[in-house]
């Protein structure tokens, strides 16, 4: 059998199973349900009412045998020392770390952007050796995702140099997805938070809960991504109240996370060395400019002052856009070209302050997959996408550019 063969044969991460409580793809049943259902459903019961159904992915499955072997060679000096009395669980040693090239990873080809000054690859962590837990925080790759490998290189360098990244820009811009993406790249756990004015500090350290008639104190998810080495987004950053971002600062700092209201063995939690912590926003922290983003707060300056990389995302160069609506909505070049060329004359008109609102990149693909529902009429599709949502006067200006653009 040839290399390539073999390689075919490797189950790949996107190769999920199918809960039948939720119908939604997962890697592991258990992990799935302990997350999502521990207080109503357990494995046993599941295996009853579901005999046939599998609880393990073919992924999972590979991972799992791939570590058994792994376990029998390992070096006993390389496992993790025993943890301090009173302190957190030990670290997760499921993560391992191993080395890819840049472009290769994220199948850039050899062009000049994905090499370094001298021309040569650049060598990146991938992680591996995830245990069913992990697998199941680990984002799926969109093979038809287009990178703008410049801000892929600063998110890059965010997460080999564990330096918290924070990017911000107008919505649909891919803040959140380029973080998730390299995440699923370089296969690391993604955990994504929605950041919002009512959240509290117990939703992102934890609390204590009523499980089975016993009282425990579940964990959120910030300490959970910090003790098992994930990436740990926080999204929506700037609509939280500068009282629970706080929480954050130690960690930005890359100090231990004390939670004070946890029993002992959570009370200090260490962060694993592939623990790394990214966010996104509308605005830098200083509050909207625009008048679009309702919600946005004006924030600590200290708090953004502990991200070492702050990168402010703008909409995609056109080919790259043009690119990504051939491949999400089917499209011909000259057809993507069109509408991404309309998607630019409403930034513009935003920009002049002709108009009180701008389009993303998220609007069109809409739009473009409902052009080509309604057999290529693309004004209909903006429409529905993106310009019934404007007041009226906006939606005039709006119709006459299309009027321009695409004819009746």
């Amino acid at each position: 059998m040839t290399t390539d063969a073999v390689q075919n044969a490797v189950p790949t991460a996107n190769e999920k199973i199918i809960c039948h409580i939720d119908n939604v793809e997962v890697h592991t049943i258990q992990g799935h349900i302990q997350k999502n259902y521990a207080e109503t459903w357990t494995v046993e019961r599941y295996k009853e009412e579901f005999p046939d159904a599998p609880l393990l992915s073919p992924y999972a499955l590979y991972i799992m045998e791939k570590k058994r072997k792994e376990k029998e060679t390992t070096d006993a000096a390389a496992q993790p020392a025993a943890p301090v009395a009173g302190a957190a669980p030990a670290l997760s040693a499921s993560l391992a770390v191993t080395h890819a090239t840049f472009h290769e990873t994220f199948d850039l080809g050899t062009v000049p952007a994905a090499m370094n000054a001298a021309g040569n690859p650049i060598q990146i962590d991938v992680m591996q050796g995830h245990d069913q837990e992990a697998l199941d925080y680990l984002p799926d790759i969109d093979t038809g995702y287009v990178f703008n490998i410049d801000l892929l290189k600063k998110v890059i360098i965010g997460l080999q140099l564990n330096m918290p990244t924070y990017l911000w820009g107008f919505h649909g811009t891919g803040k959140t997805t380029i973080l998730q993406q390299a995440s699923a790249r370089t296969k690391r756990p993604f955990i994504r938070v929605q950041h919002s004015l009512n959240m509290q500090e117990s939703d992102v350290l934890g609390q204590w809960t009523v499980k089975d008639g016993s009282t425990i104190f579940q964990l959120g998810p910030l300490p959970m991504a910090m003790i098992h080495g994930w990436t740990y987004c926080a999204d929506e950053y700037d609509t939280a109240m500068p009282n629970v971002t706080t929480v954050y600062q130690p960690v930005l700092e890359g100090q231990n996370l004390i939670i004070k209201d946890a029993p002992p063995h959570f009370r200090k939690i260490i962060p694993h060395p592939n623990f790394r912590f990214c966010a996104t926003g509308n605005t830098n922290g200083v509050g909207d400019e625009t008048g679009l983003y309702q919600g946005t707060l004006m924030q600590n300056a200290a708090n953004y002052s502990r991200f070492k990389i702050t990168e402010e995302v703008q909409y995609m160069e056109e080919a790259i856009e043009v690119a990504i609506l051939q491949s999400r909505a089917k499209l011909r070049k000259q057809e993507a070209t069109k509408i991404v060329k309309f998607g630019n004359k409403i930034r513009d008109s935003f920009r002049d302050g002709k108009i009180s609102m701008t389009v993303s990149p998220r609007e069109l693909i809409a739009a473009a997959e409902l052009g080509v529902a309604f057999g290529g009429k693309w004004n209909v599709g903006l429409e529905l996408a993106f310009a019934n949502r404007l007041s009226r006067v906006d939606k005039k200006v709006v119709q006459e550019l299309m009027q321009r653009q695409f004819g009746a």
